[in-house]
């Protein structure tokens, strides 16, 4: 009998090559372990739908221009502009008193037979001209002397009037330059060019970051008054979205009510800012996304925003094809609960009605929220049992007066942070940050008032640059 290879190979040879053995079949199985998750995560990325404005929070802006968007209106068949019986609306002309010249046009003869006209038009049609002089900046130079003593020899330097500030520029332009800055979001060298053009003034632009730097001084009683007014009320809306300072990713909150409007920059997204806007014991009803940084709030204190539910039910119905059909009812049912809501708000319905009929809905969409939960799949089981989590703040509305079901407010007064970023690109410091939040509250909050926003920040100029009082942001 021939000897076997086995039977040439010693004990401690054998030993090894079976240790080898079943390291290789553990790498194997390893590496089936790899496969097998890979294949699932394969499956669920092929379930998942690519996220537009539709099913998501990512703004329309986002989406990509080349694909049309479902419009939930029918085309009327109209023609496009003003339709026929429609009274147009021209531009209201100014008082008598108010014009400052008037020029007087007679025709001199008769358009049909030439002869010569005589007398007046007791109601003569009225075309009025507005426009704007040319402006030339005024520059006061004051001259402080320095007198010697005849005394005692000593020099003495005439200072500044109380009513003067050591800075070049008086309070109209300071106001004029923090206006287009903050306001109206132009960028610093742009309002160089426009003060250079248009008034024939140099200011660098170190210069209006200085102004800058002065006015937001003179906002910070205001914005104080803001966070106060928004923390205190009884509805509030809140929102967030990203900055940037110094290159750095960062947080722009915003938080407002029926009174005031407050912005805050901080580089954090945490629950500790979320406090600090609505006060560690939060009083009122805040309506928010379903951001986990709001979950300090009592339930019962909150309503979570519907529309978001909508995006996520979207995304529901175009994802994982055995759940679909939850999207697709919790789509149908939420849309039932806008329908309510606005029989509701046009005075279709009273509120025990809305709140009954609502209940009907808020059952079904309950047990469908409850069945994905418990099921066995990739994105729809974990989405509906995270809404299952603040579902009882999805009705807050029902049972409160001024509380709305969506935080479209919200978002409207997060979007002017968003467009200010897009054109200055965030800050690059802690200052320029608190003068973006305190402008961009100033002008929200006056606009919410029905106040003048020009003339609140000439009042803050003369208040910074000449001691006047300082003019509340909140009456």
């Amino acid at each position: 009998m021939e000897d076997t290879p086995q039977a040439n190979l010693s004990e401690e040879t054998i030993k090894e090559l079976r240790a080898e053995v079943k390291e290789l079949r553990e790498r194997v199985n390893d590496l089936l372990g790899v496969v097998e998750r890979q294949g699932a995560e394969i499956k669920r990325l092929k379930a998942r739908k690519p996220t537009t404005s539709r099913n998501s929070s990512k703004p329309p802006s986002s989406d990509n221009p080349f694909v049309s968007r479902p419009s939930k209106k029918r085309p009327s068949g109209k023609k496009r502009g003003g339709q026929p019986g429609h009274l147009g609306r021209g531009r209201d002309q100014a008082a008598p008193e108010d014009v400052d010249e008037v020029k007087v046009v007679k025709p001199d003869q008769c358009g049909s037979c030439s002869a010569l006209l005589t007398g007046e038009d007791p109601s003569p049609r009225r075309h009025q001209i507005i426009d704007i002089p040319p402006v030339d900046p005024t520059i006061l130079e004051v001259q402080l002397h320095t007198l010697l003593c005849d005394s005692c020899g000593a020099e003495t330097k005439a200072d500044l009037p109380d009513d003067l500030h050591a800075s070049n520029f008086g309070p109209h332009l300071s106001a004029l330059v923090v206006t287009l800055t903050g306001d109206k979001r132009m960028s610093r060298r742009n309002v160089q060019e426009f003060t250079r053009d248009w008034y024939s003034i140099e200011i660098s632009l170190g210069a209006i970051t200085n102004i800058e730097q002065r006015m937001s001084s003179g906002f910070e009683r205001g914005h104080s008054q803001a966070m106060s007014a928004v923390a205190e009320s009884a509805v509030k809306h809140a929102d967030e979205t990203p900055w940037k300072q110094s290159g750095a990713l960062g947080w722009m909150w915003v938080a407002a009510s029926a009174l005031a409007t407050v912005f805050l920059i901080r580089s954090s997204r945490a629950t500790e800012v979320a406090r600090e806007l609505l006060g560690d014991e939060p009083t009122g009803i805040t309506i928010s996304d379903r951001y986990s940084g709001y979950l300090f709030i009592n339930l019962d204190q909150r309503q979570v925003c519907l529309a978001h539910l909508s995006r996520d039910f979207v995304r529901m119905a175009e994802g994982e094809p055995d759940f679909r059909w939850i999207g697709a009812r919790l789509s149908n049912a939420l849309e039932e609960v806008f329908r309510l809501w606005h029989l509701f708000k046009g005075g279709d319905i009273k509120r025990p009605l809305l709140q009954r009929w609502t209940s009907q809905l808020r059952a079904r969409m309950f047990a469908l929220l409850d069945e994905g939960a418990r099921s066995s799949g990739y994105e729809t089981p974990g989405m509906c049992r995270g809404i299952l989590k603040t579902e009882p703040a999805m009705w807050t509305y029902l049972y409160h007066a001024g509380v709305e079901p969506t935080n479209n407010v919200g978002e409207q007064k997060a979007r002017i942070g968003v467009m200010y970023r897009k054109v200055s690109q965030g800050t690059r410091s802690d200052r320029g940050s608190r003068f973006v939040e305190r402008v961009l509250t100033t002008s929200a909050t006056l606009r919410q008032q029905g106040r003048s926003v020009a003339q609140h920040i000439v009042d803050v100029a003369h208040t910074v640059l000449t001691g006047a009082p300082e003019p509340d942001l909140i009456k």
